[in-house]
């Protein structure tokens, strides 16, 4: 019996507590009901996206065989095809839809600081066409940065449609994005974590549940349409012996050393571009040129290169002269990638840096068997954790890379190895002060550039971490001197939720979540900057 039926008082306080729980919950369901449309229709869009690449990578092979087919005359047809088409293809893109460049991550990470606005059917129709120009000239690329974008672009998209809050709008953002990425490698768990460890980095219950099922029904929709099966095979079964783990520490700190060259070739493109004065059509054309002459005489460096790193791994990778092999194949995939990025077409450098990782391990897992012929642990082993070692070196998200790369392959036995080398590649590259890579070109991308208006002034809510010797470390809230149109509404640290007032003392770590108005993006800006920590 109730308590009403009994007899009983109910207070109005408790009972308009009761009712704003019950709300609460409604809420939140609805709102994770449409990370799951989210999700359906980013996994959807990764689908399509996923065949036409497979359409266009086949194409491409086999205008490469024919150009073979003519000695001379072949090879500079196709060169020249591939010029014009990088040339054009890099020139509509800086003309039309600039923030479509690259792999887009650091424009989803700025749009969820509101620095930066995302127009979705623009930037979807952009990046699909965009991305297949460029693996049809065999650019180097991954295709998970267009999918990450475009699921982006789905979730701002549905937040429209549905009329979401603009304030509730972010975490269908970032839960798109891990869709993209989930559906790209088929890999559910990376894709909730890259939303967790990269893109928002923080846990309500709102935003790793939308992660999760936007991740989780992506990956539904690509296995059914595409199949369910890993990404890459292994030769080895068997967990990794307790006695190797010094060995996978090197191998850690050897890919963080590199991955911070990976930052630096991949930033240092694009400056000397800027220095030289070269517009983005003739560097794309020139790139263009480079990977069609790559595609004729060095196929294994171009494209995404799913081929090269199975083979690394299945130990399909034949030569005399292997270490030497695989130390220039690193150096071409390297330089290949770099000046791809560097034309501002559509696509991912996820896949690249972990076919360099699969390289990086190989390498490394040659020079351990020839110095130690008794290493109780295969070359391709090595060469699989170089590959979480290397994006974890260059990312900065270990975690991610550890699930991604236990998901493609289905090794469990190997979790252990993982997560010592990608910590380790995580610190030597924090140690030697680099910032991650997507930091690092959003960064690069706000300085000197317009910032975008959104279309009203709706406050929203932005959270932000702060980082060590930052502005915010060690400052009271009252002398932040905050600018004008930002509050700060709540604190999050370690020892749980704090109430912040005029005097509380910010710490690195910390987790702030401001108001902010909705017309003015330089507010994002000012927030973003004074929470970073020194270059």
């Amino acid at each position: 019996m109730s308590a009403r039926n009994s007899g009983e008082l109910v207070s109005p306080k408790s009972d308009r507590e009761a009712k704003r729980h019950l709300l609460h919950r409604e809420e939140k369901s609805v709102q994770l009901f449409r990370a799951g449309v989210v999700g359906v229709l980013a996994g959807l869009l990764a689908v399509a996206y996923q065949l036409s690449v497979a359409q266009v990578e086949a194409l491409a092979g086999s205008l490469a065989n024919l150009a073979k087919t003519w000695p001379v005359v072949g090879p500079i047809l196709l060169i020249l095809s591939t010029i014009l088409l990088g040339g054009i293809s890099s020139g509509l893109i800086a003309r039309f839809a600039p923030e479509s460049g690259g792999s887009g991550i650091p424009h989803i990470k700025a749009a969820l600081l509101h620095i930066r606005v995302i127009q979705p059917i623009r930037l979807i129709f952009a990046k699909f066409a965009g991305g297949l120009a460029a693996l049809m000239t065999e650019m180097s690329f991954g295709r998970e940065g267009p999918t990450i974008q475009m699921g982006a672009s789905v979730g701002t998209w549905v937040g429209q449609v549905m009329r979401v809050p603009k304030r509730s709008r972010d975490s269908l953002v970032s839960a798109g994005a891990g869709a993209g990425l989930a559906a790209a490698f088929n890999a559910p768990l990376a894709g909730f974590l890259f939303v967790m460890e990269e893109l928002k980095r923080e846990m309500s219950a709102i935003t790793y549940g939308s992660a999760l099922i936007a991740s989780v029904a992506s990956v539904a929709v690509t296995r059914m349409l595409l199949g369910q099966h890993n990404s890459f095979s292994l030769v080895f079964r068997g967990e990794t012996p307790l006695r190797v783990l010094p060995q996978v520490a090197v191998l850690g700190a050897v890919a963080g050393i590199l991955g911070v060259l990976f930052n630096k070739c991949i930033l240092g493109v694009s400056e000397v571009r800027i220095r030289l004065r070269m517009p983005k059509w003739m560097f794309g054309g020139l790139v263009g040129g480079l990977a069609g002459a790559a595609l004729v005489f060095w196929p294994a460096i171009t494209g995404g290169g799913n081929s090269l790193a199975e083979s690394v791994l299945s130990g399909n990778l034949n030569s005399s002269h292997l270490l030497m092999f695989a130390i220039v194949l690193f150096m071409g995939k390297l330089l290949l990638t770099a000046g791809s990025y560097g034309t501002g077409l559509p696509g991912g450098i996820f896949a690249p840096i972990l076919v360099l990782g699969s390289l990086v391990g190989l390498a490394f897992g040659i020079i351990v068997h020839q110095v130690i012929p008794a290493t109780p642990f295969s070359i391709q082993g090595f060469a699989t954790i170089g590959m979480a070692c290397l994006l974890a070196g260059s990312v900065r998200a270990p975690l991610t890379g550890v699930v991604l790369i236990v998901e493609m392959t289905g090794e469990y036995g190997l979790l252990y190895a993982l997560l010592v080398g990608a910590f380790v590649a995580d610190f030597v590259a924090g140690a030697v002060k680099d910032h991650p890579i997507y930091e690092a070109l959003m960064d690069r991308d706000l300085k000197g550039s317009k910032l975008d208006v959104t279309p009203d002034a709706e406050p929203i809510l932005v959270d932000v971490l702060i980082e060590p010797h930052s502005r915010m470390d060690g400052r009271r809230v009252k002398d932040l001197q905050l600018p004008q149109g930002a509050i700060l509404a709540t604190l999050e640290r370690s020892s749980g939720h704090v109430v912040p007032g005029g005097l509380t003392v910010l710490r690195a770590g910390d987790m702030v979540t401001l108001m902010i108005e909705g017309d003015k993006p330089e507010l994002g800006r000012f927030l973003y900057e004074a929470s970073k920590g020194p270059s």
